[in-house]
């Protein structure tokens, strides 16, 4: 009951504005979680927990971040606002999706308010980036995340949200105080807890059908009104935040659905305050590539056509150390499959081909992206093959002291293509931080110096 106690002291501290008492009682709440997760660690109630869908051991480090950094970002000591950007996965970035639809909302004392939504249609790009960016920065994507839907090209969270920050300041005159991501996927979570939202036509959204309903039938429903389909995602997102601040939900339901949602990298948050910053940062919820020593490997798929053809995309990866010690080397494996099966079926915005150097005999469903396969800080790329190709496997670059191989492909329907690459150097056991497309990547990693160190 301890628990229970200091959770409902904690949230009353924040409605009140205490902000002394609000950091005394999220040091006691975290606190609690601390000792109630090792307890629940014993294996018969470890077991039990898992079956309820109950254990929170995995995002512990999430939550007590949340929670000690409360005060400041749900606005105990004056209004905070925020940029919500909704990630459409169906075309890939490197935190996800480009921003589709968003909204601009307000925490005061702990409480949201919703004070404006709108689809992507309505932000205003510039031709240039509108902060000073690192030149291996602007080496890999130019001056392209000038434009809104461009602003997330780097899987570096950070990055991408300063942008959106700075391009909304400069459309609007308002400074926000940071961003939240999130995307389709994680609001099919979210409806578990909520239940089906009704639009105004009748329509039912649930759990289950969002993700298919916003990223693949509304392009076929508003083939002719691209605007429409916009206005429709913004109703979705209106409908859905109607119910989290009229509390029409269930708590734990909602508990439960953050653990997937937070281990699949589909909530993000950046804030401006930069103790919260950097609270975020070591965190799942931060997207941060940092800059300490690790053994951390990413394959990142960029969408260059301008088609929804990421919504087909199959990604199977295999991260595998081939040696050890001080001459460790370590291969990545990803092999990308297109799985459209009737493009003739498809609507023309789904399978726009916009890059300016599209094959002559391209066929319909043919979709091309990059594939950016990042190596661990401070190690260097050895080697680097593709399944269809004699010669060079693409071009090489680097971002926050990682290495990159970057990858051009062009798959027809149907078919796959493997990129291999080989890095050296790495420290600590293998991690791999997978990219929020719809569909989740099969990995599978083979730590042999994991296993050797034992």
């Amino acid at each position: 009951m301890t628990a229970l106690s200091d959770a409902k002291n904690f949230i009353h501290a924040l409605q009140a504005g205490e902000s002394t008492s609000a950091a005394n009682h999220a040091q006691k709440l975290s606190a609690d979680i601390h000792r109630v997760n090792q307890v629940l660690s014993i294996p018969p109630l470890k077991q039990v927990i898992s079956v309820a869908k109950l254990d929170f051991t995995p995002i512990e480090n999430e939550l007590r971040t949340l929670i000690h950094n409360a005060p400041v970002l749900a606005g105990v000591d004056g209004p905070k606002k925020y940029l919500v950007a909704f990630q459409n996965s169906a075309e890939a970035r490197g935190t996800g999706g480009l921003i589709g639809a968003f909204a601009i909302i307000e925490f005061d004392h702990g409480n949201l308010k919703v004070l404006k939504t709108g689809s992507n249609a309505v932000l205003k790009s510039l031709n240039e980036i509108p902060i000073p960016m690192p030149s291996e920065y602007t080496s890999l994507y130019r001056s392209d995340p000038a434009i809104w839907q461009n602003s997330n090209l780097s899987p570096h969270f950070p990055y991408g949200a300063q942008i959106w920050m700075e391009l909304w300041r400069l459309q609007s005159g308002e400074k926000l105080d940071g961003v939240i991501a999130v995307d389709p996927t994680a609001l099919s979570y979210l409806l578990k807890s909520t239940g089906p939202i009704t639009l105004a036509n009748g329509e039912s959204i649930t759990a289950d059908n969002v993700v298919q309903k916003t990223l693949k039938d509304a392009y076929k429903r508003y083939e002719k009104d691209n605007d429409a389909r916009k206005q429709y995602l913004v109703d979705i997102m209106n409908a859905t935040f109607a119910r989290f601040t009229s509390m029409q939900f269930s708590k734990i339901g909602l508990a439960k659905q953050v653990v997937p949602v937070l281990l699949q990298n589909r909530l993000l948050i950046y804030s401006s305050d930069e103790s919260t910053q950097d609270a975020l940062s070591l965190t799942k919820l931060g997207g941060t590539m940092n800059l300490g020593a690790n053994n951390e490997y990413r394959a990142v798929i960029l969408n260059i056509d301008a088609s929804k053809l990421d919504y087909y995309l199959d990604r199977a990866i295999s991260v595998k150390t081939l040696e050890c010690g001080v001459n460790a080397k370590t291969q990545v494996s990803i092999k990308v499959t297109n799985q459209v099966t009737h493009p003739e079926q498809l609507s023309a915005y789904v399978l726009t081909r916009a890059d300016k150097t599209k094959p002559a005999d391209h066929v319909t469903g043919q979709h091309r992206f990059k594939v950016f396969i990042y190596g661990p800080n401070g190690s260097t790329l050895v080697s680097a093959s593709r399944s269809s190709v004699a010669g060079p496997a693409g071009g090489v670059g680097s971002e926050r002291t990682r290495p990159i191989l970057v990858s051009d492909v062009d798959l027809s329907p149907q078919q796959s293509e493997v990129i291999t690459v080989i890095f050296s150097a790495g420290s600590g056991p293998v991690t791999f931080i997978d990219q929020p497309l719809v569909r989740a990547s099969t990995l599978k990693i083979d730590d042999r110096c994991k296993v050797a160190n034992k």
